[in-house]
Parts: C-alpha cells; structure tokens; sequence
C-alpha cells in the first residue's frame, strides 16, 4: 500500500529526480538539463518554476513542474511541462495527482497555460484533455529526440483571460480553418476577421547585414520603443533584456544597415542539435525592413545552417506579417487565443512553422480530438510543400528570368499542380486558352495542321501557353501529352490579378515573353523551312519519277 504526497521539490529530491529521468527516458533524453543537478538545483529555487514531486515517504515517484515568464509579452503565461512517472508505479492516479497540483496552482497564478505533448504515445495527450487542455496545434517534427518527432499543441484558458481577450482578430484566409476550431474548443466566440487581400511586406529592398554588438543595442531600443504598439512578433526575450542577459540565453540579433544607419534587427534562438530556429523579435523602422530580415533569416537557415524547422509566434491582429510568412513558406501550426499580454489585454497569437526537411511524420498516436485538429492543420504543410516545388521551379522558367526571390514566391503562391495522363489535349490548335503550363514531368508533342504534324517536343523544365497567358490570341498548335506528368498551370486571371498589385512583375515577364516568342518564331521558321524543303524534295524526285 502506497501513500502518495505531492508537494514543491526541494534540494534533496535533485539526485532522485535525475534517477526517476535517467529511469524514464535512458541516458540520451533530449532534455539534457534533467540529468545535470546543478541545473536541476537551480530550477528547485527559481521563481519562473513550479517543480512538484510526488513521493511515498521519501521516495520519488513521479515529478511535473511548471515554467512561467514574468513581465513582457509572456506575463501570466504557463507552460506545463516534463510530467513523469516512475515506471514501476503507473497507472496508480499519480499523474494525474500531479496535473490537478499544477491546475491549481495555475488557477492563483496564471492566464493561459500550455502543454506541448510527444505524439508517438498518447499519454500526455490524455491526461491533459482529461483536466481540461483543449488541442490548439500541432507542430509536425518540432523536436528531436532518437529521431524527429512531432508535437501536438493542448492550450487552456484561466481567470480573467477571456475577459481580458482583444477580440476580432484579423487573420489571411489560411489560418481560419486552425483558428475557428481552437475558438470553438475553447469555448470562444468565433469573432475572426478574414481579410482576403493582405499584402506581404515589400522584400525586395537590400540592407547591410551585422551579428548584433553592444553598442548596437541603445539605437535599437530606441527604434523599439517608437514601435511598441504594433508589437507583431512575441518572444520570450527582448533587447531590453539587455545584451548580456540575451547572450546567456543563446539569442542571437540580426543588424539591419543602411549604409552606417541601424534600421532594424531580427532575434532569434539557434539550437544547433535539434536543428530548430525560434524567431523572438524582430524591430524595424518600416514594412521593408521587416520583410528583408525575415527573408534574410530564411535563407540563412535554407542556405547556411543546419536547420530542419523553424517557428515564429505572431500576432493574429496584423495579416500582412502572416502574409509575409506564408509567402517565405511558413504555415499556421497553432492558434493561442488570449496567448500575449499587451497593454491592458491579451492578444491572440499565431504559431507559423516552417519545415526545411521532406514532410514524413512517422508513427504517431493521437486521441480522437487532437486527431482533429491533426487534420487540420496538416493539409496546410502538404499544400506548403508542393508551393516550395513550385518555387524551385519557377527559379529556373526563362519568362520569370530577373524576377526577386518575393516575386517568384508571389507567383508560386498562386499556381496549382495538375496531373495529366498520355493522349491527353491540354489545347487545340485555335483555342483561346489562356492558361500557362510550366512542365514539372512528362512530354508534350506540339502539333499543326490538320494532318497534326509535329513540329516540336516540350519537356520538363519547359513551358506552353507563355503567349496566351498576357493576349487573347489563339493557339497556333495542338498541345497532346505523350507521357504522364505534372504540370504547374498558372491562370491568366490570376496572373492579371497580382500583376495589378505588383506591376514590375508584368513589365519584367512580359519583357521575357517577348524575347522568347523571338526565339520560338525563329525555331519555328526554320522547322517550317525545313519541312518545306523536304516537301520540295519530295514532290523533285516524284517528278522524276
């Protein structure tokens, strides 16, 4: 018979919980700092901890503890985390002896608490639907342990938090679908604001780029405090944290420059051994400073660092910097009402994740609800990935030759895939067909006359209808696919819709339509010159006949 106790951890239990870990997980638990008794020392006596045990008589059977921020953007906010349980000694309600301790501790203290739990088992998932966390996300292969492995997100609300909520949030059209779920269950009004037409930031502007010194820091803050009330990206650090206090938390400041003039810098927490990169700040004197950090910091991760996923918590209120994300290939992954405090009220947040590693979940286990949730937000990343496909491809179409790296994305972003299957018609000769087929696999046959003679073959990596998507002409061939494949189809309507909003856009691909129509009519004169002279031989030697 056993007497269980929960109570606050103390000095003595450190060597005990780093056995109840080492028990639980092995040596090679991804969360080193379990094993390390200085640290666990230390985190006893922190005021941002709550770390309860739950002992008979003195041994420790289980352990569970609770992270939370003071002051800032994260005042009121709790993360429950590393709930553990002797193996020998489950299924006795230990577990959830310790949840309901730190729900009550959550009920005197906190606004919002949050669980990121594993997915390859269910139990974490379980006990905290039990005690009343609601699925609000689910970040697919966020965390390393022997392998990458997802993590779904379970949110709930305390005290004052729906009271003190922003309301109408204003979000773009991909994050309602999360966001109207995560209301629902949470017992929230769906008051979302769908705003159709956000623009991203501007991201073709270019700016010297600097690691962050300290005597960077004071014109930094003083371009801060000028921006504080359009905070669109919360962290849980700050440059007013101070440059040594950001050093000891491994944060890292990307300095915009023009010319000698500081405009702007990105924060952000590079762990090197899960291959993660979490966004904390960004400050910027304008939109087009804001846009060329965050593409900056992409492409260093793309190109430079060893990064598998990256994650940015923005605020629901400001659609153009989720326009901005989703562009660089970011997707909703969590949506946290009251998650921020912010003057006299909590916001809404939005976490947008990106992964740079191919989308294979693996094996996991999820309770009906945060199955839900599961699909969807997954759907979001499968689209993502065929739009990252897209981009690659469109970087190497001549008729997009000298567009930015913004531009191309503004294209992407508006083309499907398609599959067509041999013997199919994509057009006839004749046809006012206005769409443009970028060939991702597969062969095309071009055909004229009425005898459908060929005159040409299209590949991968080619295109067909470049003409047609900027006039109203008709098409000189037949297009009939020989070979299976997959086509990128980029309407005309849509095209005519962006280039109204971007107009260098149209300038730059008509430019390059015009240049290959030269070279296409020049191949095409001299196929028809060859077929003619063919011809002509022909019909000579009959006639010698």
């Amino acid at each position: 018979m056993i007497n269980i106790r929960i109570r606050e951890a103390q000095e003595a239990d450190v060597p005990s919980i780093r056995d109840l870990f080492t028990k639980c997980y092995g040596p090679h638990y991804r969360y080193q700092d379990f094993y390390d008794d200085y640290w666990l020392k230390k985190t006893v006596y922190s005021d941002n901890y709550l770390f309860l045990v739950a002992t008979d008589g003195d041994v420790v059977l289980g352990s569970a503890s609770v992270y939370f921020d003071t002051g800032s953007y994260t005042d009121l906010l709790g993360e429950f985390g590393r709930l553990v349980v002797d193996p020998d000694y489950r299924e006795r309600g230990i577990g959830s002896m310790l949840m309901r301790e730190r729900i009550r501790f959550a009920n005197q203290r906190l606004h919002f608490g949050l669980a990121n739990t594993r997915t390859r088992h269910p139990f974490a998932q379980s006990i905290s639907y039990k005690h009343g966390f609601q699925p609000i996300g689910f970040l697919p292969l966020a965390s390393l342990f022997d392998e990458r492995e997802s993590t779904a997100v379970m949110g709930q609300l305390f005290r004052g938090a729906k009271d003190l909520r922003r309301n109408h949030p204003k979000i773009i059209p991909e994050v309602f679908p999360l966001a109207a779920k995560v209301l629902s269950g949470l017992g929230l009004p769906n008051d979302l604001l769908v705003i159709e037409d956000a623009d991203s930031y501007p991201m073709h502007e270019e700016y010297r780029v600097e690691e962050l010194a300290e005597t960077g820091l004071p014109y930094l803050l003083r371009i801060e405090r000028g921006r504080l009330k359009r905070r669109q990206v919360f962290g849980n650090l700050m440059l007013s944290y101070g440059y040594f206090a950001l050093q000891a938390k491994e944060a890292q400041y990307l300095v915009a420059k023009q010319g000698e003039i500081i405009v702007g810098a990105i924060g952000y927490v590079y762990d090197q051994v899960g291959k993660t990169i979490k966004i904390v700040e960004l400050i910027d004197v304008d939109d087009a400073v804001g846009g060329f950090l965050l593409r900056e910091l992409d492409r260093r991760a793309r190109e430079e660092l060893d990064v598998a996923y990256a994650e940015v918590a923005v605020s629901a209120y400001w659609p153009r910097i989720q326009r901005t994300l989703d562009q660089l290939g970011f997707c909703p992954a969590a949506y946290c009402p009251s998650y921020v405090f912010h003057g006299m009220e909590r916001l809404d947040a939005i976490r947008m994740a990106k992964l740079y590693i191919p989308f294979e979940i693996g094996p996991i286990k999820l309770i009906p609800p945060v199955e839900e949730l599961f699909n969807t937000v997954v759907p979001g990343f499968l689209a993502k990935r065929v739009g990252i496909q897209v981009d690659e491809f469109t970087r190497s179409v001549s008729i997009f030759k000298g567009l930015i790296d913004a531009q191309l994305r503004s294209i992407s972003g508006i083309c499907r895939v398609v599959n067509f299957n041999a013997g199919d018609v994509i057009f006839h000769e004749g046809d006012v067909n206005r769409n443009l087929y970028m060939v991702l696999t597969g062969e095309v046959d071009i055909l004229m006359g009425l005898d459908g003679v060929s005159v040409g073959k299209v590949l991968a990596g080619d295109v067909l209808g470049e003409i047609s998507l900027v006039g109203e002409t008709p098409h000189s061939a037949t297009a009939v696919v020989v070979r299976d494949g997959q086509f990128i189809v980029l309407t005309h309507e849509d095209f005519k819709n962006l280039i109204q909003r971007y107009p260098r856009i149209g300038m730059t691909v008509m430019h390059n339509i015009a240049r290959s129509l030269g070279d296409k009519l020049k191949a095409l004169d001299i196929t028809v010159a060859q077929l003619y002279n063919a011809a002509a031989i022909v019909e000579s030697e009959s006639q010698h006949l």
